[in-house]
């Protein structure tokens, strides 16, 4: 049986209540992308014979029995153009046989309330963590986007449930369900293109308002929970996830993939409306992953 097919929709955190008092928080950060062939199949071949939803399926499952590679993970967020809040975030995540390391600086502006430079540590039988929220130690390069942070704090030991927040870090991708064909939309392409020994395709997943109040009851209540907005005028458009996948010693393996997300709603206390759009794009490579004394700089076991 198949697993789920998650990522966290991550969204901001916003408070409403001084949205009057606000000129400009920030602005939605367009993440680029490297590969120009991402989403953008107009002049690459066709594989016959080959479904999207069946590679990107398979390469799901792949990539969760993975146990050597290096996920690399650019986020970003606006509301109302930035106008009320934006986020902006960079991850690296390490999985190397039993180890999982994970870093990850969240940088908010506005009404989000989410800043801060955390790391994970799972040594294959304990876990650690840091959290620093301390927002003046965050900074964002205005030009290249580049988050750094002064400190990332001491490790502790990590009091959450282990083996929850492993399977989160390991196989978490969004929190749709994709477990059926027939949950994508009407207008999904489920051709699978090729270019220069890589396949590309886009799920394309079926958004309207009953389908979120059911099929994905769950990203529902997470934009719902993060956002403040009332159930009622929330709508989505379908989110789409670009992917590239190379076959790599003989199993296809995700390389690149980038989820797309519009939707607005009016906040639950306030009624204001609010216009969100978000992007979340990784890059995956396999094989090499090492977790370094600088990555664990600060670790006392």
């Amino acid at each position: 049986m198949k697993r789920k097919f998650l990522v966290t929709a991550v969204v901001a955190v916003m408070s409403l209540s001084l949205i009057f008092a606000v000129a400009c928080a920030g602005e939605f950060n367009e993440l680029e992308v490297l590969d120009k062939n991402l989403g953008n199949h107009e002049n690459l071949d066709v594989v016959e014979g080959m479904s999207a939803y069946d590679l990107v399926m398979e390469a799901y499952e792949n990539w969760c029995n993975d146990t050597n590679y290096v996920r690399e993970e650019y986020f970003s967020f606006a509301a109302n153009d930035g106008v009320i809040a934006s986020r902006n975030t960079h991850m690296i995540r390490k999985i190397k046989g039993d180890e999982i390391y994970s870093q990850e600086i969240i940088y908010g502006t506005g009404f989000d309330s989410g800043s801060c430079a955390k790391k994970y540590y799972f040594d294959g039988t304990n876990a650690y963590y840091t959290n620093n929220t301390n927002k003046k130690d965050l900074t964002m390069d205005e030009t290249t986007k580049e988050l750094s942070t002064a400190s990332w704090g001491e490790f502790a030991p990590f009091a959450g449930d282990i083996a929850e927040e492993n399977r989160v870090l390991t196989e978490h991708m969004t929190t749709y369900d994709l477990s059926k064909r027939e949950y994508l939309a009407q207008e999904h392409d489920d051709k699978v293109y090729t270019a220069d020994g890589v396949y590309y395709c886009t799920l394309t997943i079926d958004c309207a308002a009953e389908t979120m109040k059911t099929t994905h009851r769950a990203a529902l209540d997470e934009f719902l929970a993060n956002t403040g907005a009332k159930e009622q005028g929330f709508t989505c458009e379908n989110t789409t996830i670009d992917f590239a996948i190379r076959e790599i010693d003989g199993v296809m393996k995700i390389v690149i993939w980038k989820r797309n997300e519009v939707y607005s709603g009016k906040h639950a206390s306030f009624a204001i409306p609010v216009d969100c759009k978000q992007t979340c794009l990784a890059y995956f490579t396999y094989g090499n992953a090492e977790i370094t004394s600088d990555d664990l700089a600060g670790l006392n076991k």
